[in-house]
């Protein structure tokens, strides 16, 4: 059997978060510049970009006051 050896156990990385967990899929289209500022965030933190995109929004959001804070 033929193996990719881009999918081998000894290269997959997958980022680990104790408190992340699964939730429903939402599709949005986004300005490339602002996809690639994630892609970059996801590659430099080791985090998924769906990972990296949820803090930045959950950030902004509570920055604007539309949605509390639950770290305080």
């Amino acid at each position: 059997m033929l193996e990719n050896p881009r999918l081998s156990m000894n290269n997959v990385r997958v980022p680990r978060r104790d408190n992340y967990e699964k939730r429903p899929v939402l599709s949005a289209t986004i300005h490339p510049d602002l996809k690639r500022t994630l892609v970059a965030m996801s590659e430099r933190t080791g985090l998924s970009i769906s990972q990296v995109t949820d803090e930045v929004l959950y950030k902004g959001l509570v920055e604007m006051q539309e949605l509390e804070d639950i770290n305080k």
